[in-house]
This record gives structure tokens, sequence and C-alpha cells, in this order.
């Protein structure tokens, strides 16, 4: 967004958007943020289809009573909203733009806009209303400061009190049990992605006191919203490897219950928030680091689209036009949906830009209307109508707008946590129940044999640590032992509580085909039995449950309940190096022959010697010198030729690895004799054959991803 010099509407700026003649001006002489754009009304057209629209093009009196007076929409209502100016483009909580909390009252383009805070330099957002309408929750970072709290002020702007401290503070929540919910990255660790500090979710007293986290993601937890039952409606990001994706979770208040809920692997959903009638709306994106995009009202009652066996039929994109995939914006893009009743929302807009800086994002509302019933029989579709501007100050961008006013507060869902045990159980049903779509195997009952399932609990890269893990799309984690699958299938751990933990069904062989690529864990004492399949088929109606009564669940769980000391970490630069040179570097090294060249015919050029460079076998050169990676990071020549595989400059070296997967891995079927090296056996042979603890080391280091260190 363009900066201009900050001018307060209360102070008599008169400033508003007029969408025609093919550009967006400033009613206001010498405003300066001219651009030129497609004509709005065109625009508007687009994004809402065949619908009728009404738009109102004017956002105060001045510049209004000049627009003709069908296009202008006029609401009587004496609700207001609270929301957020800021300077600067907000994405995923990642922005320390200047901003403060403003009152638009009433909700209508001629309501009063007026400060409640009027901080210099500070960075405010998420702003969040009490049930009762009479107190605002929110975060700030205070100029001056690195430091980001929760903060509390009544609607009238006073009364400001301090909740947290000393930590980096987002998304507060008034939970129903007079607490607060918020995230945080206080615990100091790092994503999965780009290593920045990663938010999880924690609650605290109204005072701010008996602080406790509540998520143990390896990457960011954000934009918690309160659903009707009483639970956590939440975008998780899960970066598990190559997974990278943002679906939504619920969880208790308590940190319970965890689980993903709605979210295929080729959508994100960002600002999820209920709806009056049970469902979700939220803004689509296929981005990774980007929160704006189409509105979409998501159908929960058709299944959690995890597989989305029909676009449709689990959500409906209402501007579909408006591009999911970043910048540029042709159509514009939206952010922060928030329901007000009534089938009517309020939500942030900016009209068409070319590029992130170009971005003006207003207020605006509209309403949605639905045909069907909304059953199995008869699934809902939804279109929007009436998207109508709000308001504008083109000198800033409005977001994340909170309807002012009482509201239901939901049940308490009573807390689960027993603080006395260090530790939770998980117990899956059956883990022959798959579906066919997520890339994996599907191992059939009675034909493929599945004994045990390998463990895996996650180690956080913590803030200042350096981010040399290695080459792999794997972050670091450790290896806690292996839990017998009973024949049904199903299979119960006992795990340590608070930790992010993972779990690979093994073969005959133990080696990992089918790996859950998304963080699990277990609150205190909790004793987790939703697990009914690994990735099954969940359609309408609930998951599909193959295994009505597990073995597993009347046996003792298998007890992998380790403390971190006595978690099994395995490298290549501690464990998988010193094989490496002691039985396979005498070979995997290049060869230099050195031949002599005649001179040239017809001249007087003497003859010389030229250096030949024979390849090492399967082209994987194992010696331990450093040389730096494509990635630009130095490590041994022997841990990029098995990580990296081909490159640009070297496309004939092997393919070897394949992280986390150890039965699709070349490198583990040659160690094993399986596969491609049946018929020759186990490598190397002789006197530099491989012990079965040696096998073991190389099996399990690519099940856990491949790290260096």
């Amino acid at each position: 967004m363009h900066s201009h010099g900050y001018r307060n509407l209360s102070e008599g700026a008169d400033q508003s958007t007029d969408f025609e003649g093919g550009c967006v001006r400033s009613c206001s002489e010498g405003a300066g943020h001219e651009r030129t754009r497609p004509a709005g009304r065109q625009i508007l057209s687009n994004l809402l289809g065949a619908v009728t629209i009404g738009v109102l093009l004017f956002g105060v009196t001045a510049c209004k009573e000049s627009a003709p007076d069908d296009l202008i929409i006029q609401e009587e209502t004496t609700e207001a909203l609270v929301f957020v100016k800021t300077r600067a483009e907000e994405t995923l909580n990642r922005s320390r733009a200047e901003g403060n909390l403003y009152k638009l009252a009433p909700i209508s383009p001629d309501g009063a806009v007026t400060p409640l805070t009027n901080f210099v330099g500070a960075s405010v957002s998420d702003p969040c209303v009490s049930f009762d309408g009479k107190w605002i929750l929110f975060s700030m970072s205070p100029s001056g400061t690195n430091e980001r709290n929760i903060y509390e002020i009544d609607i009238h702007g006073q009364n400001m009190r301090q909740i947290t401290f000393g930590g980096s503070d987002f998304d507060p929540l008034y939970l129903p049990d007079d607490g607060i919910l918020f995230t945080s990255s206080r615990a100091g660790e790092m994503d999965e992605y780009n290593h920045s500090p990663a938010e999880h979710l924690y609650r605290c007293d109204a005072d701010g006191s008996n602080m406790e986290r509540l998520s143990f993601n390896q990457s960011d937890d954000f934009d918690p919203a309160l659903l009707p039952n009483g639970q956590i409606l939440y975008t998780r990001w899960e970066h598990f490897g190559t997974m990278n994706r943002f679906p939504l979770f619920f969880t208790n208040p308590d940190g319970t219950g965890t689980f993903h809920r709605f979210g295929p692997h080729h959508r994100n959903f960002f600002h999820a928030q209920p709806t009056p009638d049970g469902r979700i709306v939220a803004i689509e994106s296929t981005r990774i680091n980007e929160d704006a995009g189409p509105i979409a009202v998501l159908k929960p009652e058709q299944g959690p689209a995890d597989p989305a066996h029909e676009h449709d039929l689990h959500w409906d994109v209402l501007t579909p036009d408006v591009n999911n995939s970043g910048a540029p914006w042709p159509y514009g893009a939206f952010k922060y949906p928030f329901p007000l009743g009534n089938n009517r929302f309020v939500v942030s807009y900016t009209l068409p830009s070319a590029e992130e800086d170009e971005v003006d994002y207003g207020l605006y509302t509209f309403t949605i209307d639905q045909e069907g019933e909304g059953t199995l029989e008869e699934p809902a579709t939804f279109t929007p109508t009436d998207l109508t501007f709000l308001y504008n100050d083109p000198e800033m961008n409005e977001y994340d707008a909170q309807l002012i006013a009482p509201r239901t507060k939901p049940p308490v869902i009573e807390r689960a946590v027993d603080e006395t045990k260090d530790w939770g159980v998980f117990t899956a049903a059956d883990v022959f129940n798959r579906s066919f779509n997520d890339g994996q195997e599907v191992p059939l009952k009675g034909t493929d044999g599945v004994p045990r399932v390998a463990v895996l609990a996650g180690r956080p890269t913590m803030r200042g640590e350096a981010n040399d893990i290695g080459l792999t799309e794997f972050e670091k984690r450790s290896f806690l032992g292996y839990a017998p699958v009973q024949p049904d299938g199903s299979f119960s751990i006992k795990v340590p509580a608070d930790t992010p933990i993972s779990f690979a069904t093994v073969d005959n062989r133990d080696r990992g085909f089918v790996v859950k690529r998304t963080w699990l864990y277990v609150r205190p004492g909790e004793v987790f039995d939703q697990c009914f399949g690994c990735h099954e088929d969940r359609m309408a109606g609930g998951p599909q449950v193959t295994n009505q009564s597990p073995m597993a669940a009347t046996l003792p769980p298998t007890d992998l309940n380790l403390p971190v000391a006595e978690r099994q970490i395995i490298n290549f630069e501690k464990d998988i190096a010193p094989i490496v040179e002691n039985k396979c570097v005498s070979c995997h090294v290049p060869t230099f022959v050195e031949r002599e060249v005649p001179p040239p015919l017809d001249s007087d050029l003497a003859g010389g010697t030229v250096i030949d460079t024979i390849p090492p076998p399967a082209n994987l050169d194992l010696r331990m010198d450093l040389e730096e990676s494509e990635m630009g990071r130095m490590f041994p020549i022997a841990y990029i030729s098995l990580a990296e595989g081909p490159t640009d400059e070297n496309p004939e070296r092997a393919d070897v690895l394949t992280p986390a997967f150890p039965r699709r891995s070349v490198l583990v079927d040659a160690v094993l004799g399986l596969g491609s090296h049946a018929v020759t056996g186990p490598h190397p042979e002789g006197l530099n054959s491989l012990t079965a603890e040696e096998k073991e080391l190389f099996n399990l280091w690519v099940l856990l991803g491949a790290q260096y260190r």
C-alpha cells in the first residue's frame, strides 16, 4: 500500500473512493492516491456473477451526494464495529506496522469513525469483543519494544490494562470459563518451513495468571475462533517434510481432542469464522504465506474435505473471479470475513491491484443466500448478494472488523487434563482403513503384512539455533520405538504428553511405507481414540469406521513414554558418516586416470597429459571432504551425494534416498538386499558387509527424514 501522511477522519478529512471512470481516487483534494483500475461496477459485477448487486460507492456525505441513488444502500442499524487501521498489509501475524483500533457506529457508510486507541508508533491487531459487548481484547507491540502482548480496553477506548507480559502474543479470544485464549511464539520454537518464530495456542486466566501452552505443532497455529459448542476452531500450518498446507483443526479449550476437521491437500483456508447456521466462512488460498483471496463457505456437514471428492460438495467459493494464488489481484482480494447475523457479513476487501504494495483494504458488507436444505440428500449451495462499500481510508488498510454487541456465551467444556501424569495414549482402530488419493500405499488386510508401527517424536528447532539441519525437507525428529499392530489393524501407544508425535506403518522388514504426515499430540492423561484409520475416507456423516471394537483398546498400550534423553536421534553426522567412512568410501570415490595426448597433426605444438575422471559406482561420491551444496551450505560430499540426488551440475548422480519412505528408498533396498538389489543381495559385501545394527541405522535414518545433524 502507498504510504502517505496520516489524516484522521474524525478531524474532518473527507476521504472516500469513487469507482467510476476506470480508476480509484480520493474525494479529498491532493490525496495522491490515484491508480488505474478496471471500472469498479464491472469488477464487482464480475465478482458476484449474475446476482443482484447493491454497491455503495461513496463513504462520506460530501461525495455521496453526487452518486446515483440506485447505487446507494441505506441501512438502519445501531450496532457498531471495532476494526484495525494499519499502514501496511498484515499477513499471518508477520506485520509490525503502525496501527490503532477504531470504532464505526452505527454500521453504516454514514456511521461515525472514532479512534479507540491513539498510540504513536504502536502495532495493533486482532480485536475480540467480550460476550457482554463491553470490552475488547487486542494484541499490541508498543513503540520502541520488540515485545507484543495482549491488552484489554472498554468499547469507549478507556480503562486499558495489559494482560500478558514478556512474549510475542496474538489472536486473543474470550473463553466461556472467563479465561483468555491467545497464540504466542514465547516457547522460542521456529517453524519447519522458513525458521520464523512459530506460534502456538495458549490460555491464561483473565488477569494473565496460570498461563498454559495448549498446542504442540511444529509450525504455526493461528486465527482461533470460538465455536457455538465451546470448542476452538483454528488454522494450522502443517509442514511435515513435503507436506505444506493450512487445514482447519478443532480443539477443546484445554488442548485435548485436537484433530483435523476440514481441508484438502490442495487448498488452504484462512481467517475461518463459524456462521450462525453452523457452517464456516473463510478465505480460500493456494499459497503458503498469503492469507488473502476469495470468500468461501465451508460445508462440514458434507464431510471434512479430506479427501475432497467434489469441490462444490464440500465448499462454495462465493467470489470465483478472485484468484486464490496471490498477487497480482485483477479482481481484488478479501480478508477477515466476520458474521454480523442474519446471513450478513463484514469483510476487508481491496480493489484490483498489480502488486502487494498497491493494495488498499477497506470494509465492505455482503449477504449470503442459500438454496437447498443442507442435508446429505439435498446439499446446500450459497451465493452472495449486496457487496456494499462501508468504509475506507485510502491512506490506511482496514482489517479484522468485529461486531460490538452482546452474544451468547457457549457452554464450558470441562477440563480433562490430568497434571499428575506426563503421558497420554493414542489408540488407532485400523491401519488398513485408507483412502487411495494421498500418494501413499494402501496395505490390504490379509495380504500385506503390517506387523508394527514406528513411533517418532518431533525435535523443534529453537530460536538462535543454526538451521543447517540437512538437505532434505524434513526437520529434526527422534525415534521412540515400535508398537505392535494387532491382527485387526489396531494399535495403542503410551507416549510423552505435550510432545509432537507421528508414526509410520512398517512392513516385515521394518521399512516404513505409510507415514502419518501430521503432528499429533496428547495432553497429560488424555486418551485419544478418534483415529479410525490412516487417512481414511472421511465422508459426510462422520468417518468410515471399519473396526468398531479394536483389539488394541482391550490391551495395555505399548509404553513409549521415554524421557528426552532416552529418545534415539539418528543423523548422518553422528551415525551414518562413520559407517560410510569405514565400509563404503573405499569403493565410492571417483578415479582419476592420467593419459598421454599426442601432439596435433601438422602442428608445432607439443603433446601432453590429461586427467580423466571415472565416476564412482552408482555415481555416488562418498568422500567426507566438505563441499558447497546447491542450497549454499557446506556439507560432506557423501551427504550431498545421498541427499541431493541428481542436480544440474551432476544430472547422472543417482536418486537414492526418498526421505521418510524407506520402502521406496534405493539406498535401503541396497543395504538390505531388497527390491532392485534382491538378486545381488545386501550391499556392500565381503569384509565391508554391514551388521544388522548398521542396516537398521540406515533404515531408521531414512525414516526419520535423513537429516545431517
